[in-house]
């Protein structure tokens, strides 16, 4: 496993095992972009504050979510990740399960951009990996 790899494992861990959100986030650099194409509030976050917030809206309307990735490097300063997420609607009880990608890039060992993708070729593409 490389280093970046390692550093997200343990960010996604933070987060989605040990409900550490802000603790996994915090660290990000006032112009890390979190980028989430046709978002309907926008689809680039800057910063640490807007990307904690973007999770918890994401969260919000969420029980038993249960979420799942594997890291594949892609490259000395950018790994892909897959995303598997499952849980019921808070409100309306209905189970429902997304698969994503999250594409991100570091510099100087300091994340800089994630962006996500809905389509694994997209997201190999984008990665360098196909």
């Amino acid at each position: 496993m490389s280093d970046i790899t390692r550093l997200l494992d343990r960010g996604y861990t933070m987060m989605w095992r040990e409900g550490r959100v802000e603790d996994a986030l915090r660290g990000l650099e006032d112009d890390f972009e979190w980028v989430v194409p046709d978002h309907p509030e926008g689809a680039v976050r800057h910063g640490p504050e807007s990307v904690i917030e973007f999770f918890h809206e994401w969260v919000e309307p969420w029980e038993d979510l249960e979420i799942d990735w594997e890291l594949e490097a892609a490259g000395p300063e950018a790994a892909l990740a897959t995303i598997q997420m499952s849980g019921r609607g808070r409100g309306s009880g209905v189970p429902a399960e997304m698969h994503f990608f999250q594409l991100w890039t570091f510099r100087d060992g300091r994340a800089v951009r994630m962006e996500m993708f809905n389509d694994l070729d997209d997201a190999r593409r984008a990665a360098g990996l196909a």
